[in-house]
């Protein structure tokens, strides 16, 4: 009789037994892994192509920012287990996220993330989000895996039909909190853009559903999440589970936002000075390019949004026009009476769009 009848997952190659199955007590966590897969939110993660080539913050800019929210995950026995950093829209709060991601990533820290977004059918609601999470959490610790497989082999359900809060039990909860804390090493998971959720109820929920988590059931890793500053959430943050467990940070209090959005700035314009194809264009333009007070007028109409700065670098680095005279264009829009931070930036894109569609 041969060793191997009725033998499968693996294969023999020369004298090389090779295995396609991990197994843990009779469970195939490699076949888990491979089934959750199926259930993961495209373009949501920090190491997925979409958000690997999105920005993140300018290598000299948030430096204390980030410098403190890297502090909070490393503390192992943290006094709060949500960080929420909450800020309007084009503040850069989705770039924090990937630079907080991509230092957590270096240093081993991170456990998973979740990037909403509003035009993305997989990312705009949570249906994916807890499976995304699990997957994540599986591919960094094999004792997570081997839960996160018995959970599923017990209920297969939990992939897809199951109420948020019992997928977020079974398949993140119980799985983490099974492992000792000295073998978990993964601290923090990060979820952004939780307002681009397009369900406000579910938002609610989503929050609801950590805050048990971290407020009562001691659960070992962070959260950190960010959002825009809306009414729903905030009134979730201020009742009693949620005001003793989250430490907060509003990107409107962080200091040395205008000399963060200059830097952004300069940056860009040294790079269109040395980029060849703008150089027979900026020839005889007088140095400093641009003058300081012209960055100095950039830097006040951004009203502390660096998407005004990130659409401005754009709008004159277009390839098919002159620096200079796209940069002419910009200081030239009539400023507005300043009711809202976000004026200018309507003004822009206005001006933007209403030359795009004169080029038609």
């Amino acid at each position: 009789m041969s060793f191997f009848n009725r033998a499968s997952g693996f294969s023999i190659h020369g004298s090389n037994f090779v295995s396609n199955e991990i197994t843990v007590n009779g469970i195939n966590v490699m076949g888990m892994k491979q089934n959750l897969l199926r259930f993961v939110a495209k373009g949501a993660t920090h190491d997925s192509n979409s958000q690997y080539e999105a920005p993140k913050c300018h290598e000299d800019t948030r430096t204390q920012l980030l410098s403190d929210i890297h502090d909070w995950i490393k503390e192992p026995e943290k006094e709060t287990g949500i960080l929420l950093l909450h800020g309007p829209a084009g503040a850069g709060k989705s770039c924090i996220a990937r630079s907080t991601c991509e230092k957590a990533d270096k240093t081993g820290l991170i456990g998973a993330s979740f990037f909403f977004w509003r035009g993305a059918n997989d990312r705009n609601n949570a249906q994916k989000l807890f499976t995304t999470i699990a997957y994540q959490l599986a591919t960094k610790s094999d004792e997570v895996a081997k839960y996160i497989a018995a959970a599923i082999e017990h209920d297969p359900r939990l992939l897809h039909d199951a109420p948020l809060e019992h997928q977020f039990q079974k398949l993140i909860y119980e799985p983490c909190c099974l492992i000792p804390p000295e073998r978990l090493q993964i601290s923090v998971i990060v979820i952004d853009g939780l307002d681009e959720c397009i369900d406000p109820i579910v938002q609610v929920s989503i929050l609801q559903i950590i805050a048990k988590a971290v407020r009562y059931n001691g659960f070992p890793l962070g959260f950190f999440i960010t959002s825009r500053p809306e009414l729903h959430l905030q009134e979730v943050f201020d009742t009693k589970e949620l005001i003793f467990a989250t430490k907060l940070i509003s990107l409107d209090r962080v200091p040395g936002v205008s000399q963060d959005i200059q830097t952004v700035l300069e940056s860009g314009f040294t790079r269109i000075l040395n980029d060849r194809k703008f150089r027979m264009a900026l020839k005889s333009v007088p140095r400093p390019w641009p003058s300081p007070e012209k960055i100095k007028d950039l830097v006040n109409c951004s009203s502390g949004q660096f998407i005004y700065a990130a659409t401005v670098m754009r709008f004159i680095s277009s390839p098919d026009h002159n620096p200079n005279a796209q940069l002419e264009i910009v200081l030239g829009i009539k400023k507005s009476g300043k009711t809202s931070p976000l004026e200018d930036l309507d003004l822009l894109y206005t001006e933007i769009l209403s030359r795009a569609q004169d080029t038609e």
